[in-house]
């Protein structure tokens, strides 16, 4: 386990939660799903089931839970609000929205690339 991992996971698993105001652990835990142990000895091997942690944090921006930027306002969200999901929804097939969704799909498989290249072998 290098001090990097370590550091990475614990500040993945810290912001996620700030971003959803989980105070304690425990919370994270039911939040996830997982056992309260398994949190705790993810933050003790600096390792983690990111694809668990992806599919329950759907909310937050991938750039700022992975990588602490605050670029929200720079990328497509996943879901803003109802009003633009409603929107989309009514819009599926206008080339305007297709393309967002592609940029969208793209910049969240690159930020997952990222992420599992930093993982260790």
């Amino acid at each position: 386990m290098s001090r990097n991992n370590l550091h990475f996971v614990n500040t993945i698993l810290d912001r996620i939660k700030e971003y959803y105001t989980l105070k304690t652990d425990l919370d994270l835990a039911n939040f996830l799903e997982v056992h309260r142990s398994t949190v705790s000895a993810w933050r003790r091997r600096g390792a983690m089931d990111y694809g668990l942690v992806l599919r329950k944090c759907t909310d937050p921006d991938l750039n700022w839970l992975i990588y602490g930027e605050k670029t929200r306002e720079d990328t497509y969200p996943l879901i803003q609000n109802r009003e633009q999901v409603q929107e989309e929804t009514e819009n599926e097939n206008d080339p305007e929205t297709l393309k967002n969704r592609l940029d969208a799909y793209q910049k969240v498989t690159k930020a997952i690339r990222d992420l599992l290249s930093q993982l260790p072998d």
